[in-house]
C-alpha cells in the first residue's frame, strides 16, 4: 500500500514524528509548506489544520495518527487510540494547538532523543 503523509514542516513535533514513522515504515513524506494541495486532493484549509494520510482514503487528525501507528506495527495503540473516539480526536487537538507547551516539547523530546515505542 502506497501511504503519503502531508504535515506542518514547520512544526519541530510534526517532523520527529514523521522521521519516527519513516525510521519503522515506507511513506511519502511532504511538508505542507512545500507542496500544492490540490494535486493531493486536498486544500490548503486542511494542511494548515490537520496532519493528512493519503493511502486507499484519506484520513485526518487522529485518524491519520492511527493510519500511520497500524503501518508502523503498533496495532494495539492504533485500535486503542481510535477506540477512544473523542478523547483521541481531543488528544491529537490539544497537541497541535499546543505544539510550543510545555507538555508537547516533553513529548518531542521523548521521540527525537529516544527509541519511544520500539
Amino acid at each position: 500500500m502506497h501511504t503519503t503523509v502531508i504535515y506542518d514542516g514547520e512544526c519541530d513535533f510534526c517532523v520527529s514524528c514523521v522521521e519516527w514513522v519513516k525510521a519503522r515504515t515506507e511513506i511519502n513524506a511532504y511538508a505542507n509548506q512545500s507542496i500544492n494541495p490540490a494535486e493531493f486532493g486536498v486544500t490548503k484549509a486542511q494542511c494548515e489544520k490537520s496532519v493528512i494520510v493519503i493511502t486507499d482514503r484519506t484520513y485526518f487528525e487522529a485518524h491519520a495518527v492511527a493510519v500511520l501507528l497500524e503501518q508502523s506495527g503498533h496495532k494495539f495503540l492504533a485500535k486503542a487510540l481510535l477506540a477512544s473516539g473523542p478523547f483521541g480526536t481531543f488528544g491529537y487537538r490539544y497537541v497541535a494547538a499546543h505544539r510550543n507547551g510545555i507538555l508537547v516539547r516533553i513529548l518531542h523530546r521523548a521521540i527525537s532523543k529516544s527509541n519511544l515505542f520500539n
